[in-house]
């Protein structure tokens, strides 16, 4: 019998299947589109079309922080934010699709490509700039020597 199980396990423990459905998220959120295996692929897009959902329907604060859940970066989520309402304005479902790309060489596995319905562009992540303003700068100036001028012989009485 298998009653109340869901879903797949893809030879992984509860924390690492957790983990991975975490970063295959974080991956789409972020480039748009992913490449991984078919049974992946669906595991995921539950939790991408709920969260897709919530950034359309629910109020900001609560949207950017069920998506703060899964990117763990507040300048990602209030981009994701702007754009996905731009992009997907009054639609409620039906975000995500699955493309067939290939078969990987290894284990003959069905490669497909996850996206968006729509092409959706987010800007690039800003880099931080790293400031110490404790710090002087570190290079000491350059001392030059001077030569030794001639010396004039004083005249000593004896």
């Amino acid at each position: 019998m298998k009653h109340r199980n869901f879903g797949k396990k893809l030879g992984r423990n509860h924390h690492e299947r957790q983990a991975l459905f975490r970063s295959l998220t974080r991956s789409m959120f972020i480039h748009g589109s992913i490449k991984t295996t078919e049974a992946k692929a669906k595991s995921i897009i539950p939790t991408i079309e709920s969260l897709s959902n919530t950034i359309i329907t629910k109020p900001e604060l609560i949207a950017k922080r069920e998506l703060f859940r899964h990117l763990q970066d507040r300048n990602w989520v209030n981009n994701v934010c702007q754009t996905f309402k731009q992009v997907f304005d009054g639609q409620t479902k039906n975000f995500t699709q699955i493309s067939r790309v290939s078969r990987r060489y290894g284990d003959d596995a069905l490669i497909v490509k996850l996206s968006f319905v729509k092409p959706v562009k987010f800007a690039v992540k800003p880099e931080k700039e790293v400031v110490n303003k404790d710090k002087k700068d570190t290079k000491k100036p350059a001392v030059t020597k001077a030569k030794p001028s001639k010396k004039v012989k004083q005249e000593t009485k004896s």
